[in-house]
Parts: C-alpha cells; sequence; structure tokens
C-alpha cells in the first residue's frame, strides 16, 4: 500500500514537473536561446580561415564547409516545426567560399528565428507530427536545438584541429 502511495506521489510530481516546464518555456526564451545558438555557429564559421573550409578530418566526414552546410540545410528542414513552409527552391549551395557559406547560414537562422517570432503559446502547446512522432511543438523546437548543439559541436573539432579557437559557446 505505501509502495502504490509512494508511486502515484511520484507519477504526480513527474507530471507536474513537465507540465511547469511547458509553462515556464516561452516564446521569448526560445528566441533568446536562438540568438545565442546563431551567434555561437556564426562566430565558429567567421573563426575559421577560407583555406580550412574544404578540410575534412577524414576521408569519411563532411568537409568544413559541408559541415556548416548541413547546418544550414537542417534549419531549412526544420521548417515546419516553426509554421514555415521550407523555401523551394532550397537556398543551400555546394560553395566552398566564406562569405557565401556564412550568409547562407545567416539566412538560415533568421528564416527560422522570423518563424519562432510569429509562435505563441498556444502554438508551442499544439501537438504537432515530427519525423513521424506526434509531440509538442516545444518538444520539437527543443529537439531542433539539440541537433544544432550537437552538430555545433562537430563544428568546434574541425576548429580545434586547426588550432583556432571556435565562438563562444551558447544556448539555454
Amino acid at each position: 500500500m505505501i509502495q502504490n502511495t509512494v508511486k502515484g506521489l511520484l507519477l504526480l510530481l513527474f507530471y507536474l514537473t513537465v507540465s511547469n516546464i511547458n509553462a515556464q518555456v516561452k516564446k521569448e526564451n526560445i528566441l533568446v536561446a536562438w540568438d545565442n545558438m546563431t551567434k555561437m555557429v556564426v562566430e565558429t564559421a567567421k573563426a575559421m580561415p577560407e583555406e580550412n573550409y574544404s578540410f575534412k578530418p577524414t576521408e569519411e566526414l563532411r568537409d568544413f564547409a559541408q559541415q556548416l552546410a548541413h547546418t544550414s540545410g537542417a534549419n531549412y528542414l526544420f521548417a515546419s516545426v516553426v509554421k514555415l513552409e521550407t523555401p523551394d527552391p532550397n537556398p543551400i549551395t555546394e560553395t566552398k567560399a566564406k562569405n557565401k557559406v556564412i550568409a547562407e547560414l545567416e539566412g538560415s537562422f533568421a528564416f527560422i528565428r522570423s518563424g519562432i517570432a510569429g509562435l505563441n503559446q498556444e502554438d508551442l502547446n499544439e501537438e504537432i507530427e515530427f519525423f513521424g512522432s506526434k509531440m509538442s511543438r516545444l518538444q520539437s523546437i527543443l529537439i531542433m536545438t539539440d541537433h544544432l548543439q550537437r552538430e555545433h559541436g562537430k563544428s568546434t573539432i574541425y576548429t580545434r584541429l586547426k588550432g583556432i579557437a571556435p565562438g563562444p559557446s551558447g544556448g539555454w
């Protein structure tokens, strides 16, 4: 009996905690985090000298420009998460020119930011289909930012291997 009561209380506590997280994460929090992550990624891209944009740590991996293009492309892929349509045609090219890669990167971040700015609390709580799963829009945004930070972590390896300090870390 006591064991069931404890389990019930723990489940209730878990439910209240999860519900409270949804209530506490506001669009403004997401925008601040997105701006921090934008700065982190773009400053890392700017720190790497152009001659290293074709650098690959191993033959199997993308080069630095392709790694950044993957990040830009993923931003557009996640467009529906922030109630936007993916641009047609895709604005990401296969360029290795540093200024163009950075422009594409900045454009993809601005695109997602505009979608986030258009959301309201109802939108964040709305259940959506995300890669075959149903979840709240907020949860899918958290997954999107997790992907972004993971990909940025890879980019920092490229810069570190070339003796370059990446941009300052940023996120939630």
